[in-house]
């Protein structure tokens, strides 16, 4: 294998703390509807040049596409779009709810060039302004939703975030959103399919009475600023990004590169109390108007002391994110920490306060799985490989390839070692990490990890961008 992505889909019980105008259906079958908010000069230049290219015509025309963002991009980029390090560079990104497919865009506004355009099926961005409003409008109108609530609602609790039902057209690879209504202590999520513009399904959660609350309200366009450590043999870049959360990259100890990059793309909500059908997405970032409901940055990146008792045992990066009303029911806060300690081992720590939009101690609670991303690089990115132990010995893997936290033959359950080691990804020589999952060894409550674990090669359209 050539470079690695290790992607962890990580199981955490909930840490529980005590609109505009009538849209029109779009039917087009033409060119991507552009963005109808107001953006600035720039964006209109980098979604001019990005529907102009032909590349993207290409990947577009004769299906049913809408630009969903256009965001300013930081040092997330391809290789073909290097120039973005010093360049402005956004990122154009266009749904097709045809293919079920997203066309990435980086569009070069210095240059006035499309540095790059990535194909991404199966991936769906976040939902633009007038898909949000369409979403609320099928929503409040529709006759179930109005017969469940017993009265027509006039507005939503919570704007429409991604969202999914099991056994649902959103699981047949359509664009679902769901706003949410709440009644005392229940909470009526109405999941609207967009894609054919119908509801998908109904659902209720039960929560508990709100607890105390943290109001805020950042100021516009907040976003960290973008910074570097150095310090107990590491040296490393960090940024907030758009919808990736705080990302971490360029990441070398005593002079060998050991990350490439390493962020978190999305949390997977379940209300199902099923592990392949997350009922609702999450993402945390600075947003910088791309699409969706990003959970915004709570203040400055932060780098600690990291401590074993009162002794400094190398450092963190850490950021937090909330939503304005944290500590009131569907109120999110999620946490990240990239440790580093000064032998060389490094953890990636996330944790998600609540509260969920179904939080009752007398329920089924919800599981909160961050999925993380890392682009290991022993000593470089090249001729990297990855072993998963299975129970007697490291078995390299050649193909691309998932572990499964529950018994299915060949994938899974996890087997570790007596170190607690489960995973090692080495160069050709033999030399890297060892991947030990948390089970409740490192005396930070955490209550132990139940992972999915994949394995892929690298490729530009699968996280050189924010996803």
């Amino acid at each position: 294998m050539v470079a690695l992505w290790v992607i962890f889909g990580v199981t955490l019980l909930l840490l529980v703390w005590q609109v505009g105008q009538t849209a029109v259906s779009v039917r087009g079958k033409s060119a991507p509807l552009p963005l109808e908010t107001a953006i600035t000069t720039e964006q209109q230049t980098a979604q001019a040049l990005a529907l102009a290219d032909a590349r993207v015509q290409e990947l577009t025309n004769s299906q049913r596409t809408e630009v969903f963002g256009v965001r300013r991009m930081g040092q997330q980029f391809t290789a073909a779009s290097a120039a973005c390090a010093t360049a402005v560079c956004f990122q154009v990104e266009i749904y097709s709810f045809d293919k079920n497919a997203t066309v990435t865009a980086v569009i070069d506004t210095s240059a006035g060039v499309v540095r790059d355009v990535l194909y991404q099926p199966n991936m769906q961005p976040g939902i633009n302004q007038r898909l949000a409003n369409r979403a609320l409008q099928l929503a409040l109108n529709d006759p179930g939703v109005i017969e469940e609530l017993g009265f027509r609602p006039a507005q939503a609790d919570m704007a429409p975030v991604a969202a999914g039902l099991r056994g649902s057209s959103c699981d047949q690879g359509h664009l679902c959103a769901g706003p949410t209504f709440r009644v005392g202590n229940r909470i009526l999520w109405a999941v609207v399919d967009l894609t054919t513009e119908t509801i998908a399904g109904l659902r209720w959660t039960t929560v508990s009475g709100d607890g105390r609350t943290v109001p805020y309200a950042p100021e516009g366009g907040f976003c960290p600023a973008p910074g570097s450590a150095n310090r107990d043999g590491w040296a490393l870049s960090y940024e907030t990004t758009g919808t990736d959360g705080l990302r971490v990259y360029n990441v070398t100890y005593q002079g060998r590169t050991v990350l490439t990059s390493a962020s978190l793309p999305e949390w997977h909500v379940d209300y199902n109390g099923q592990y392949l059908y997350p009922g609702f997405f999450d993402v945390t970032g600075c947003g910088g108007s791309g699409g969706g409901y990003p959970i915004p940055p709570f203040g400055e990146t932060e780098v600690r002391d990291l401590l074993e008792g009162s002794t400094v045992v190398g450092f963190e990066v850490v950021q937090d994110f909330r939503m304005e009303m944290w500590g009131a029911a569907c109120n999110y806060r999620y946490g990240q920490h990239y440790q580093f300690f000064a032998d060389g081992r490094f953890r990636v720590v996330v944790g998600a306060y609540g509260r969920g939009c179904g939080d009752d101690p007398a329920l089924q609670q919800p599981v909160y799985r961050p999925v993380v991303r890392l682009d290991i690089a022993v000593d470089g990115d090249a001729n990297d490989n990855f072993a998963v132990w299975d129970g007697d010995q490291w078995r390299v893997q050649t193909n691309e390839t998932y572990r499964t936290p529950y018994e299915s033959p060949g994938f899974g359950p996890h087997q570790l070692n007596a170190a607690n080691a489960g995973w090692w990804v080495m160069d050709a020589g033999g030399a890297g990490y060892y991947i030990e999952p948390g089970v409740g060894l490192f005396n930070d409550g955490g209550l132990g990890d139940n992972p999915f674990l994949y394995i892929t090669l690298h490729k530009p359209e699968e996280g050189d961008t924010d996803l």
